[in-house]
């Protein structure tokens, strides 16, 4: 059975610290607990510890790129839904600047709630409704397990994050062999998702060719008819012309 995993791309990281580094992987390891969660809001709410630890942790870098994959222990579509979402979240908060030093933390978690999916599905209203209370959290000044996720998903948007959702065939083999997982429309009631690779489209029918109608036999009938007719009418003109010139010639020998 495949596992859902995120993969995190931050680019710009060509001088990442120690420090740095620990906090990127904290951000995305509570945005994975984050996602697993989604489906049951109604469950408590755990960043670290049994049941938030994730099957596979990896990071690369290559250049300016830093790469961080987290292989969940989950497999319901409504996980995966949730990766979605928050994936499609961030895209939509890429290329703009979240961070606001006037408004706070509030602010900016009320820019990343106004951001989010508008779709109906219980990960999506979840994520609208987890920003909704950190913001009254954080404005509140309370200290929470929530709030402190929400900040983890802000690092990541201010940072410019590219959220990747996956499909991991076997977690535990020695090289991870994943599946792209596409975010193709939000429809507005569901964020709907379909693998990139290994599922084909059944191919529309290609639209026979027009072959040239053939002539009826009535059709070929009704041109003789015509054609006889045109002759007939031909035929009737060249003697009404002779009968005209016997006439004139008549008329001449008279004279």
């Amino acid at each position: 059975m495949q596992e859902i995993a995120i993969r995190v791309r931050l680019r710009e990281q060509d001088r990442l610290g120690l420090a740095e580094y620990e906090r990127i992987v904290g951000s995305v390891a509570s945005v994975a607990a984050v996602v697993a969660w989604l489906p049951t809001p109604e469950a408590r709410l755990v960043l670290r510890g049994r049941g938030a630890e994730p099957v596979r942790l990896e990071t690369v870098s290559y250049g300016a790129v830093f790469e961080m994959l987290v292989v969940m222990d989950q497999h319901t579509p409504g996980v995966e839904r949730a990766a979605a979402a928050v994936a499609a979240l961030l895209e939509s908060v890429r290329h703009e600047h979240v961070e606001d030093d006037v408004a706070g933390i509030a602010g900016e978690l009320d820019r990343l709630d106004r951001s989010a999916p508008r779709g109906r599905s219980a990960p999506e209203r979840a994520l609208r409704t987890f920003l909704e209370g950190a913001r009254a959290d954080a404005s509140a000044r309370k200290s929470t397990t929530r709030l402190r996720a929400a900040q983890a998903l802000l690092r990541l948007a201010e940072s410019g994050a590219e959220v990747l959702v996956e499909r991991v065939e076997d977690a535990l083999a020695p090289v991870v062999s994943e599946q792209a997982v596409d975010v193709l429309v939000d429809t507005g009631s569901a964020v709907v998702v379909e693998p990139v690779d290994g599922v084909e489209s059944a191919a529309a029918p290609e639209p026979a060719p027009l072959q040239p109608e053939k002539p009826s036999a009535e059709k070929d009938s009704k041109k003789r008819d015509g054609k006889k007719k045109d002759g007939k009418k031909k035929d009737g003109k060249k003697k009404d012309s002779k009968k005209k010139d016997s006439k004139k010639k008549d008329g001449k020998k008279k004279k």
